[in-house]
């Protein structure tokens, strides 16, 4: 383990010898850190966090962000944020998250999982193992995602979603959860998307659809309607265009 320039590693954490921390970083009191992890320049790490073996953590990312109310027991206790002590975070084995990337308290990501930059992963969300997060998405909490599901750049989830596993998302598409846009009272209720569906670029889907196992959305479609197992709906309001043929993918 190596502690550079101006590190500050709380003396509780526990730190394996076969990991490395770099300059600038800030390691809070609670953290576990496993073997063969890396933590780049700038890192903050707070509460109690795990970081599991072989996972590499990118220039100023901030993993274990306090929730609200944890900000504010800071603020009247006059506590260092890098003693406070959180809930539970998980980062998995063999893990690569990206520069800039904002992971909060409550979050458990799964193995092999990646994130692109500038990615923002809210309290309370639980990502499956071997799925990707784009760069600058941003999953807003309190999130359930699977296994093997591919989050291409700029998508966002909001609360209360569920995804599935083996889901595509394409670049820009947008989960909503809110019906009336604060006009209304009216209780969040994220989209249910099953296994194996694919949303294209810029697709829009309103709150509480369900998109059945296999569903394929066309790109800058807005879903306003359940869907059946292995529809392609296309356009705004997205129509049923056919079932997924025979020769294609229906789950890969």
């Amino acid at each position: 383990m190596a502690e550079n320039w101006k590190s500050r590693i709380h003396p509780e954490a526990k730190i394996n010898k076969d990991s490395y921390i770099s300059q600038l970083a800030i390691i809070g009191k609670g953290v576990t850190i496993e073997k063969d992890v890396y933590i780049s320049s700038g890192v903050k790490i707070y509460g109690e966090t795990l970081i599991k073996e072989g996972t590499y953590i990118g220039e100023d990312c901030i993993i274990g962000h306090p929730q609200r109310a944890q900000l504010k027991e800071i603020i009247i206790h006059r506590e260092d944020i890098v003693h406070s002590m959180g809930p539970l975070t998980t980062i998995g084995i063999n893990c690569t998250i990206r520069a800039g990337s904002i992971i909060y308290t409550e979050v458990i990501l799964g193995n092999n999982c990646q994130t692109g930059h500038h990615v923002m992963i809210r309290e309370k969300s639980t990502i499956g193992n071997n799925t990707l997060i784009g760069t600058k998405t941003v999953i807003d909490g309190n999130v359930i995602i699977g296994d093997y599901v591919n989050i291409q750049t700029g998508v966002y989830i909001p609360l209360f979603c569920r995804i599935g596993n083996h889901v595509f998302m394409g670049p820009y598409s947008k989960l909503t959860n809110d019906k009336y846009m604060l006009r209304k009272k009216y209780d969040l209720k994220g989209a249910i998307v099953e296994d194996y569906v694919s949303l294209g670029a810029n697709s829009v889907i309103l709150p509480g659809i369900n998109l059945k196992r296999g569903t394929i959305v066309g790109a800058g479609s807005v879903v306003t309607k359940d869907t059946d197992e292995k529809d392609i709906v296309i356009g705004n309001p997205a129509k049923v265009l056919k079932k997924i043929p025979a020769d294609w993918n229906s789950s890969y």
